[in-house]
This record gives C-alpha cells, sequence and structure tokens, in this order.
C-alpha cells in the first residue's frame, strides 16, 4: 500500500514542479533497480536467516525510509529512497511469494494465488484513494503509510521460520532461468512493464489529458480496484482451464484496454469502468504467471524462479516509467496508451510459441501445463 502511495505522490510533487516526463518516469524505476539487485541475495538470505526475519527486517526498513521521506524534499535523496525501498520490498515480495507457493495444494493454487494477489490489488488501490483524501501536501500522507506498516508487523510476530528445501544445490540460476522458462520471464517483464508505468505516469497522463490532480489519482484507484477484484476469478479460471490460455485472454484485454482509453478519458464512468477491466485483466497476468510458477518448480527450483522474477520484474520497471515517458514526449499524452498495447502484443507473441507453452525440463518440475 505504502508504494501505491508514495509512486504517484512524488510524481504528482515532480509535476507541480514542472519536470519533464522523463525525469518523472526516472524516479518512478529507481525502486525497480533496487528490485532487481536484492533478487540476486535472496536466496543466500534465506538460506542465513529465514523467511520471517527477512519479511521483519523489510517492514522495519520501510518505516525508516518513509520517514526519512516526509523530512526531506531533496531530489537526491528521493532517489536514494525509493531506491532502498525497493530493495527492501523486492525482499518481502520474493520471499512472500515463495512462501507461499510452497504451502499452496495444486488443486488449489490458481485460487490461492488469485486470492493473495487481490489482497495485493487491495492495498494498491487504497494508496491512490488515500491521496485523492489527503492532498500532495503536508506529512498526513507519510503518517498513515507509517501506521498501515507498522500493523504489517504483527502477524510476522505469530508464525514460524521459513526456509524452501534444497537451496543450497539448485538446477539452474537466477541468469539462466531466462532459458528454463522464457514465457515467465517475458510475462512478468511486460507485468512491470505496465506496473511500474501505471503507479508512476498514469496520474500524469489524466493530468496532461485535462483531468483534475484528484480525479487523476482517482484512476489509479479503479486500475487498482480491477487488479483486486478479478485475481480470485482469474485464478478460478487457470484451476479449470488452460492457464496459458488464461493468460492470451488477458494480453488481448490488455491490447483493447490501450486502443479504447483516449476515446473515454473525459467520461468518467467509462474511463474508470475501462480501467477497471483493464487494468484489471492485464494485472492477471501476474496470477498466472505464479500459479504456473508454483506448478512447474518445488523448493530449490521454486526460490531460485520467483528471486528470478524480482530481476526481470526490476528489469521490466525499470523499462516501463522511462519508456512511457519517453513516449509521452515524443508522441504527447496517448503514448501512455501506445506503449501498453505494444507490450501486451508482446506477451501474446511468447505465449503462441508452443515450446514455451510446456513445463521446462528440471529435476523439480511436477506436471505439464493443464
Amino acid at each position: 500500500m505504502t508504494f501505491s502511495i508514495y509512486s504517484p505522490l512524488l510524481s504528482l510533487l515532480l509535476e507541480q514542479r514542472g519536470a519533464s516526463n522523463f525525469l518523472i518516469g526516472s524516479l518512478a524505476t529507481t525502486p525497480a533497480i533496487g528490485v532487481m539487485l536484492s533478487s540476486f541475495f535472496v536466496p543466500y538470505f534465506l538460506k542465513m536467516a529465514g523467511g520471517r526475519k527477512l519479511l521483519l527486517v523489510g517492514v522495519f526498513v520501510e518505516i525508516f525510509l518513509i520517514i526519512w521521506l516526509m523530512l526531506t524534499d531533496k531530489l537526491l535523496a528521493w532517489f536514494v529512497i525509493r531506491f532502498l525501498g525497493g530493495f527492501s520490498g523486492g525482499i518481502v515480495f520474493v520471499v512472500s511469494e515463495t512462501w507461499l507457493n510452497e504451502i499452496t495444494p495444486e488443486s488449489l493454487r490458481g485460487r490461492v494465488i488469485g486470492l493473495y494477489n487481490t489482497m495485493l490489488g487491495l492495498s494498491f488501490a487504497i494508496g491512490p484513494l488515500v491521496l485523492s483524501m489527503t492532498g500532495i501536501e503536508g506529512h498526513l500522507p507519510f503518517l498513515i503509510g507509517i501506521g498501515l506498516m507498522s500493523i504489517a508487523i504483527a502477524p510476522l510476530l505469530l508464525v514460524n521460520n521459513y526456509s524452501p528445501d534444497g537451496l543450497e544445490s539448485p538446477t539452474f540460476n537466477i541468469l539462466s532461468f531466462v532459458r528454463v522458462a522464457p514465457l515467465l520471464v517475458v510475462a512478468v517483464f511486460v507485468l512491470a512493464l505496465k506496473e511500474m508505468a501505471s503507479v508512476g505516469l498514469l496520474p500524469v497522463y489524466g493530468v496532461r489529458s485535462g483531468l483534475t490532480e484528484a480525479t487523476a489519482a482517482l484512476m489509479l484507484f479503479f486500475a487498482a480496484i480491477g487488479g483486486a477484484v478479478l485475481q480470485f476469478p482469474i485464478g478460478w479460471l487457470g484451476d479449470y482451464f488452460s492457464r496459458v490460455g488464461v493468460m492470451v485472454v488477458c494480453g488481448l484485454i490488455g491490447i483493447a484496454g490501450a486502443v479504447v482509453l483516449p476515446f473515454v478519458i473525459m467520461v468518467p464512468w467509462l474511463l474508470f469502468l475501462t480501467l477497471f477491466v483493464w487494468m484489471g485483466f492485464f494485472a492477471g497476468v501476474y496470477t498466472i504467471t505464479l500459479t504456473l510458477a508454483g506448478q512447474w518448480f518445488r523448493g530449490n527450483e521454486l526460490a531460485i524462479a520467483i528471486a528470478s522474477f524480482g530481476v526481470f520484474w526490476g528489469l521490466g520497471g525499470l523499462a516501463g516509467p522511462v519508456i512511457a515517458g519517453y513516449a509521452m514526449d515524443v508522441w504527447g499524452p496517448n503514448g501512455f496508451p501506445l506503449m501498453m498495447g505494444v507490450s501486451a502484443t508482446l506477451l501474446i507473441v511468447f505465449c503462441m510459441v508452443p515450446r514455451f507453452r510446456q513445463a521446462p525440463r528440471t529435476a523439480a518440475v511436477v506436471r505439464s501445463t493443464p
């Protein structure tokens, strides 16, 4: 939730200062660099400390960074804070998703992962809603973030520690994962490109298209609500139908939403409905990707696979805001949906390659794609 508050907050503050789309996009990409780098260390951190301790450390680091962000308006400090937030946040996500996938039965995997992404999506939805009510001035948005992160400490005190089995002998590493499961790599890359570009530049797209700052912030709210509400149904579809086929449907809706967006931008109810469906199904790409990872890998290989997601999510997140910002500088506001449509097309192309649709041949593969 804190991520979904501070990314648009800082983007709108820079927009208020007259910053270029490129600078706004560059700041929005900084967390992705941290996520990417942290992913290389997560398997070793898991082996040394276990999942519970890593999650607790991540929460405390995030609280410290929010306090620092609240106390400074220096642009260089913002870049440092966003990088460190991405590093600690990347650890939190990789540990959480590995742990959850490891303990989930195959017959329920899509729905459980869908429920997880629903909760994640709700947190992304509440962030912009909070920002639309508090505005972008003053300390209140930061104090709310500190309070929310403090709440996250409680459940971690009630669970046992976790470490995946066999972590010392994986059959592939993070860099070679691109050959093992290229479809998952591209899916994560495209999803991150979309997520980071949206969080950083969707409000700016709205403002540049004639919306008020409050309405532009609400665009993220409805996009995130779609990303939350639709994940369980998408996960359910993944439990009963071809998971790669469901991913193709998500990609097709990703293209359709990009085409429709410029025509509904000034009609609020159509705009919010479009964002709900478009971003909801586009976000479903990650629900299916995580489900396939849990189906295809176990133990040490699952940990490496999801750590690899962090690296390629970082690369996509790094590219997304910069590409979208550049596209908006060159083609105006509609460069944003153009970039989104192209990224969804890339995903569909990879889904159509038969070899990429099959379970990889590694030691921990348990069954082929349904």
